[in-house]
């Protein structure tokens, strides 16, 4: 059984995930800890629960999803796993920032690593079959986890809306096949952690979205 622990961050109020498992092994997808504060709070958590930090992911690598990354694998001596189709959005990260006037930004020292052609990743028996789901940016991916029936997909499906397909990398139509073809295939009951915001099921998705009907 996984734990799924949910932190909302920073000013663009970004969802970060914690999985962890009976052995207190854990990950940490998208962190988006961008104050000290922040950060605070994730190793708070990690302490309090014994957690034992192996990885971090990214869903994609947008600013406010790896604001706290750097901060992640120099503190918990982890590594970092993207797909290689982000790299561009994830070398973009220091003049995105620069961009939208973000000031005490770290881009990480040490380079990502790449899933693998398999589409699965098992970190300390933390596994999840890797969905390409490009369309919010080039390399975006959600995570899959069957046994515990749920899905982190970052910004792609939200709750009645769909991810913004107007920033660099963005495409609309690519998105929405990326949905109907990769996340609408799971059952029905499926939780999805989005991104942003409050978690939905596939299946109220498909029923009630307007962006896919």
């Amino acid at each position: 059984m996984l734990e799924v622990k949910k932190f909302t961050f920073n000013p663009f109020s970004e969802n970060t995930f914690i999985i962890s498992n009976k052995l207190n092994d854990a990950i940490i997808i998208d962190p988006g800890c961008y104050y000290k504060a922040e950060q605070n709070v994730i190793d708070d958590y990690v302490s309090q629960n014994s957690l034992k930090i192996h990885a971090v992911l990214h869903t994609h690598s947008h600013l406010d999803h790896m604001f706290g990354t750097a901060y992640i694998l120099e503190n918990y001596n982890v590594n970092l796993w993207i797909h290689k189709n982000d790299v561009i959005t994830y070398e973009s990260f220091e003049k995105v920032c620069d961009v939208y006037g973000i000031p005490n930004i770290q881009f990480p020292q040490k380079p990502p690593l790449f899933f693998n052609a398999d589409n699965r990743i098992n970190i300390n028996d933390i596994e999840f079959q890797i969905l390409n789901v490009p369309g919010h940016s080039p390399g975006h991916v959600a995570f899959y986890n069957k046994e515990n029936n749920f899905v982190i997909n970052g910004d792609c499906l939200f709750e009645n809306s769909i991810g913004r397909t107007d920033l660099p990398g963005g495409n609309h139509d690519q998105l929405l096949k990326s949905i109907k073809e990769n996340l609408f295939v799971l059952p029905d009951p499926t939780i999805v952690y989005t991104g942003h915001g409050n978690e939905t099921t596939i299946g109220k998705e498909k029923r009630t979205n307007p962006f896919l009907l």
